[in-house]
């Protein structure tokens, strides 16, 4: 184990070496789990949620539920649609399928393209296209010891810009480690061999790997013990990201995230976050086997309006 660790670090390290292309990674990022966008998007120490095989592989050796979720968001005001279909398994795996749109995309033309634009050589749209990636990622989690588990998450995609197409392929390496009384650490290197993406005008992007890394806290509250899960998550990439990210630098940058959620009666749940540069919050209703969770998220910095998330999941 030893061996495989210190080879995943040296290959991590050498990949860092190559030419990579600024937010070549960002359709990765596109987390699934309503409640944890509810929730600040945070996950990587959230065992008992049905999306928590993407957030953290490792943490499917933690919780043996079967579950599956179905998800669809609005984000940006409806410039970006969303849908995932998230199963997990009892045998420490999952799979997610991630549907990126952006729809009606307008290209244009000059009406002389050999003359430079001017008011009487304006532009015009001459066709309309859409923008989707779909991402498929499986996760595998095995226990080292009773508080340690290591987690593994290959992925694939296939992205259309316009009128180009390509391919991607990569990897996320996770780890979890329960540190006693309600306390546990989580992290996941994105990436981590340096994410691929190949396309067929023979242009090769590189995303660079990057760490997530977050603190949990999961009690018992009050006299009805009322499950309370806590996380606070910060995402650091090996780039300056300025005002994209909370915090920024020449060499690195930070997200930072942070979130709550309180299940005040076994079919109730509140959640509550804040997420990079805006809060967020939703419920959870589950009546016996069956879930309905939303979220809603503020509009941020960048000033592209309010994304709203509602998923149905079921467990067995």
């Amino acid at each position: 184990m030893k061996k495989h660790l210190i080879l995943l670090c040296l290959l991590a390290l050498s990949v860092t070496l190559l030419p990579a292309t600024k937010y070549a990674g960002e359709i990765f990022s596109f987390s699934p789990g309503v409640k944890n966008q509810a929730m600040g998007n945070t996950g990587i120490t959230l065992a008992d949620f049905t999306s928590s095989g993407w957030w953290n592989p490792a943490l499917l050796a933690e919780s043996k539920l079967n579950g599956i979720e179905l998800r669809h968001s609005e984000m940006f005001e409806g410039l970006l649609s969303q849908n995932q279909i998230t199963l997990r398994l009892d045998k420490a795996s999952a799979i997610n399928i991630n549907h990126l749109l952006i729809d009606k995309v307008k290209l244009t033309r000059l009406e002389d393209e050999n003359s430079p634009i001017s008011n009487d050589n304006r532009p015009y749209v001459w066709k309309s296209v859409s923008n989707q990636d779909i991402i498929i990622t499986g996760s595998f989690a095995r226990s080292i010891n009773p508080r340690l588990a290591l987690g593994l998450s290959p992925k694939l995609a296939y992205r259309r810009l316009a009128e180009h197409s390509g391919y991607g392929f990569g990897a996320d390496f996770g780890a979890y480690l329960a540190l006693g009384k309600g306390f546990a650490l989580g992290a996941n290197l994105r990436d981590f061999f340096g994410t691929q993406i190949l396309w067929e005008s023979g242009n090769h992007e590189i995303a660079l790997p990057n760490l997530d890394l977050e603190v949990g806290y999961n009690r018992g509250l009050g006299k009805r013990e009322m499950p309370l899960q806590i996380a606070f998550r910060s995402r650091i990439l090996p780039e300056e990201r300025g005002e994209a990210s909370s915090l920024s630098s020449e060499a690195l940058s930070a997200d930072l995230h942070a979130g709550a959620m309180l299940q005040i009666i076994p079919q109730l749940a509140l959640m509550a976050g804040w997420d990079v540069d805006s809060f967020s919050s939703g419920m959870g209703l589950k009546i016996q086997n069956w879930g309905l969770d939303y979220a809603i998220k503020g509009s941020g910095k960048d000033g592209l309006g309010i994304s709203h998330n509602i998923s149905a999941n079921y467990q067995w």
